[in-house]
């Protein structure tokens, strides 16, 4: 997977298996509610608190922002529907989706997943999803931005490549700070036939997105 020049990309770095044995195997077969990401995935040090999952499937935007133009998963895919997965610190949703949290505060992730039709068509989708981000990576002194890309791999067919978001305040030259930390940030995984986004909310920095980000990853 290609990565842009600016801000930068990682190179990526393996991760051992579940079990500690061997690489994991890339997914196969349908997407479901096992595949996604769970609240354990964030711990007590994260100073969430008790996080709430509402799920749904179907279609709809899946964590890009104005500046990617705010498709929706099948406008850029042109795939079927997807599983949707909210968690928040509050049970009070959205009422035109029940995966975002009504007050926008309370949202500590959201994740998009599906499969599908061979390996090869996952990484095509998952490489395309990226792209939908990789804008984000550039914008005005003064507007929020995604920092570099790092890679994480886990076996040939199941990596990660995730993003940070850095606040508008730190943002004075057009790209990310160097040397400072994110705030959450966004993802893009792929085991196998599976693919998704990941959009975390909460304000993690770099060593908790890793470890949220792998968790996901090994999950689905």
């Amino acid at each position: 997977m290609s990565a842009p020049a600016t801000p930068g990309v990682s190179a990526p770095t393996p991760a051992p298996s579940a079990s500690g044995s061997g690489s994991p195997t890339g997914a196969t077969g349908p997407v479901t509610k096992a595949n996604l990401l769970e609240p354990a995935a964030f711990g007590p040090d994260d100073g969430i608190g008790k996080i709430h999952v509402t799920d749904r499937y179907g279609d709809g935007h899946y964590a890009n922002s104005a500046c990617t133009g705010e498709k929706t998963l099948t406008e850029t895919l042109g795939g079927p529907g997807a599983h949707f997965r909210g968690l928040m610190t509050s049970p009070r949703t959205n009422p035109s989706d029940p995966t975002l949290a009504l007050d926008g505060a309370d949202q500590v992730a959201r994740e998009v997943a599906a499969e599908a039709r061979s390996p090869s068509l996952a990484q095509n989708f998952a490489e395309r999803l990226l792209l939908e981000q990789v804008p984000c990576q550039e914008e005005a002194p003064g507007h929020w931005v995604y920092g570099r890309t790092t890679t994480l791999r886990l076996a040939p067919d199941v990596t990660a490549s995730w993003m940070g978001v850095y606040q508008g305040s730190l943002n004075t030259t057009g790209t990310a700070p160097e040397g400072e930390e994110p705030c959450g940030g966004i993802a893009v995984l792929r085991s196998g036939t599976h693919y998704g986004v990941l959009e975390v909310d909460a304000c993690l920095g770099t060593a908790a997105m890793d470890r949220v980000v792998r968790t996901a990853l090994s999950q689905l």
